[in-house]
């Protein structure tokens, strides 16, 4: 298979990029990172896999199109791209200061299409391919105090489900995934308590089948995915309770 992976420095990613490794599998591997990316390269040669590396940002657009462009040169085709990249944290409405979510954005929605529009063109020539993005149980719902975070992911949402529509007719397999709580960078500076939390392996293989079953939607663990399907139905009074209880408990 050719596959290229982005976010492949750490969490998800990281184990995806294992995940795949093996004899006969060109991985392409992007990250920020160039001493995490060359090491999870490394490990992944070693059980058999060929790499391209590349340390890029996915806001550069401009890179990622070059990458791509080289990818596809050098392995003939492509199978399989996951835009896994992506960044969260709280809200910092309170500062008045749109930097850092504006930053949220770039990566988690821009980063998303610069990771997969590029290789679109190849696909259609081939009739057929898939891509993947990695959204999250978030983006069902506005949710108090990670507000932009769920912004982003439920456009993702959007994007994955009227792309997966239009290129359905040339072969492309469109594919969602909404995990919940997975260890990450991310998740060990989380404050709250985090339901279900599940290691970043397991997470890997379960993406792993619901892109081998060619699944245009996958959301887990399965108790995550029944709280996705109830979060657009729960009360907005309860949504500010939850709020304000979130506040007092910052505040003392």
């Amino acid at each position: 298979m050719k596959i290229v992976i982005t976010g492949a420095t750490s969490g998800i990613g990281e184990a995806l990029a294992l995940h795949y490794a093996q004899p006969g599998t060109q991985l392409g591997l992007l990250g920020r990172r160039q001493d995490r990316l060359q090491d999870v390269a490394a490990r992944c040669e070693l059980q058999g896999a060929a790499t391209m590396t590349g340390p890029i940002d996915v806001c550069d657009d401009t890179a990622m199109r070059t990458y791509a462009s080289a990818f596809l040169a050098q392995a003939d085709g492509i199978d399989l791209v996951i835009a896994n990249a992506g960044v969260g944290g709280p809200d910092d409405v309170e500062s008045g200061d749109p930097t850092y979510h504006a930053r949220i954005f770039d990566v988690n929605v821009a980063g998303v299409l610069n990771t997969l529009l590029p290789f679109i063109p190849a696909m259609q020539r081939q009739q057929h391919g898939h891509l993947v993005a990695i959204a999250s149980v978030a983006g069902f719902r506005a949710l108090p105090n990670v507000t932009t975070y769920a912004a982003t992911k439920m456009a993702v949402r959007t994007l994955m489900e009227g792309y997966g529509w239009s290129l359905h007719p040339h072969g492309i397999t469109v594919t969602t995934i909404n995990p919940g709580y997975v260890v990450s960078e991310m998740t060990a500076q989380a404050a709250s308590h985090m339901p279900f939390l599940m290691q970043t392996d397991v997470a890997a293989r379960k993406i792993a089948r619901a892109i081998r079953r060619k699944r245009r939607v996958y959301t887990f663990p399965w108790q995550m995915a029944i709280i996705a399907r109830l979060l657009p139905y729960i009360p907005g009074v309860l949504m500010r309770r939850g709020a304000s209880g979130r506040d007092r408990q910052r505040a003392s």
